[in-house]
């Protein structure tokens, strides 16, 4: 087997350059929106921790484990959208040399202003994240108040402490305050994956010219 644009193919196969370019478009196409399926499944697994199994993780620590996972996946989103620009414009950069900088000050994506500007509407959107996963990846835990409240209320060692009463107390109280954190954050999660996935629309009706004219030039050049 060899490898052309990240698709796995069959070592003797003969693959003309148009028959790279649409696997090359088709393979980080489908990446693209599959990184927006798994973020939307991101907020389903805010909740669906399983009290009846015996794990290590408190109900806390599956809750933050989750949470810091959505904020470092959720900005990779344009990285996915570089590399499909690289590909719809057939500018046979590097996949580890795609950046931000690299693709829109290139000459030929220069010529499609629809499309650097949807780029850069992306990017703004995802900027609302972009501190907390520096912060995550590369300083500490995400510093929310709350966050840290609930990771509190679920330490074990407080409980041990606590007569029976005021122990039943404490998980009623910590149980409704994770609810309604929860159910928030996920309204939260949910609408930015909305404005994302539409972003993300834009951009690719804004590349359909590109990849129209790309066939058009294959097609003259008897492909």
């Amino acid at each position: 087997m060899k490898q052309a644009s990240g698709v796995l193919v069959p070592s003797d196969a003969t693959i003309d350059e148009y028959q790279f370019y649409r696997q090359g478009v088709g393979f980080h196409l489908a990446h693209a929106l599959t990184w927006l399926d798994q973020l939307s499944f991101a907020v389903e697994l805010l909740t669906n921790y399983d009290y009846s199994k015996k794990i290590s993780a408190s109900r806390a620590d599956h809750l933050i484990y989750n949470i810091e996972n959505y904020l470092v996946r959720v900005n990779a989103a344009y990285d996915r959208a570089l590399q499909l620009v690289n590909s719809v414009f057939h500018l046979c950069v590097h996949e580890e040399h795609v950046t931000h900088s690299v693709i829109v000050t290139n000459a030929k994506v220069q010529h499609r202003p629809n499309v650097v500007a949807k780029l850069k509407a992306l990017r703004k959107i995802l900027d609302a994240y972009s501190q907390d996963r520096h912060t995550i990846i590369h300083k500490h835990s995400l510093l929310d108040e709350k966050m840290r409240r609930i990771e509190l209320f679920y330490q074990d060692s407080i409980l041990d402490s606590m007569p029976a009463e005021k122990k039943a107390n404490l998980k009623s109280f910590r149980a409704n305050y994770l609810r309604e954190f929860v159910v928030a954050k996920k309204q939260e999660f949910s609408n930015f994956n909305a404005k994302l996935a539409s972003a993300i629309q834009e951009l690719l009706d804004a590349l359909t010219a590109e990849y129209t004219f790309q066939k058009t030039q294959f097609k003259a050049r008897g492909f």
